[in-house]
């Protein structure tokens, strides 16, 4: 009878120590890179399949270094001929929110969203250059709000800080006056905190970060001169973020940082903020999400 008791303990222990063990996590990449076929009125970019090579490159590294399960999922257009993870497929923003809607994470997962192309007057992203549509910030947003998980947008278009504005959080970004560049101002620190402190819950309260190539009122880069590696090839915001993520542009390969780094939201955004000149910054201002919560993005 104590054999038996003791069996059933043991077996009910090795149960639950099974079911307390944490699951394995997982990053996400969906990317938006277009480089149009130039329909008139519209030019043509370069850029965007570059910035979605490395990012994704670099990204998948991280996240196997990490220990975390990776999933991607990249549409592109490059020359005028659109591709699903590397099949041809004529997609839409309609398969974009479908492919958001779908995925199956959990408030552990981090789900980071890639878009190098076209912004609108408005700030929507031009997805589909020769059509009317448009992929809006509230559409976009509303899709990233229906997904468990840290959730960070990564927007290398004109006139992006839209999405900042749209997302309900205040935005930290360099400010310039009379052409000189000034720090920022002390209360955008001040007020997420002290709403965090004294209501016990994140500003904007989505779990959605957002760094923007540019304000609501400028345009993005595409070319530029910096005299850095293969510079030409990536739109500046996109090059930068590369870089503060550990891709070696001189070599062309994605890197990692040294054992035990932890990578989260800001320490990315500050050294983007810090690698890049203050004359480009002058042009496209990146702008970031303001929050009490500083996410990890990798732990390696």
């Amino acid at each position: 009878m104590i054999k038996r008791i003791l069996f059933i303990l043991i077996s009910v222990l090795t149960i639950c120590s099974c079911e307390m063990t944490p699951q394995q996590g997982k990053v996400v990449f969906v990317s938006i890179a277009v480089d149009y076929n130039a329909p008139d009125g519209i030019n043509a970019l370069d850029n965007p399949p570059e910035d979605q090579r490395v990012l994704s490159s670099q990204i998948e590294a991280l996240s196997y270094a990490s220990g975390e399960i990776y999933e991607q999922y990249l549409f592109l257009e490059k020359n005028g001929i659109r591709y699903f993870n590397g099949t041809e497929k004529k997609w839409n923003h309609d398969d974009i929110l479908y492919t958001l809607s779908e995925l199956d994470t959990l408030q552990s997962d981090l789900v980071i969203l890639h878009y190098s192309g076209h912004g609108d007057s408005t700030g929507a992203l031009v997805t589909d250059a020769d059509t009317s549509s448009r992929l809006s910030a509230e559409r976009l947003l509303d899709a990233m709000r229906g997904i468990d998980g840290r959730k960070c947008l990564f927007l290398d278009s004109c006139f992006s800080g839209v999405f900042i504005d749209d997302a309900g959080y205040m935005q930290n970004g360099d400010r310039f006056e009379d052409g000189n560049l000034e720090s920022d101002n002390i209360l955008n620190a001040f007020i997420p905190s002290f709403i965090g402190t004294f209501y016990k819950k994140d500003y904007g309260n989505d779990n959605i970060w957002i760094i923007a190539a540019a304000t609501e009122e400028q345009n993005s880069f595409d070319n530029w001169d910096s005299g850095l590696p293969q510079q030409e090839k990536f739109g500046a915001f996109s090059y930068y973020l590369a870089l503060a993520l550990g891709y070696d542009m001189e070599n062309d390969t994605p890197l990692l940082p040294p054992k035990g780094t932890r990578m989260t939201f800001y320490s990315l955004w500050e050294e983007i903020r810090k690698s890049m000149a203050d004359d480009l910054k002058r042009e496209a201002t990146p702008q970031a999400t303001l929050s009490v919560t500083d996410p990890v993005l990798f732990s390696l």
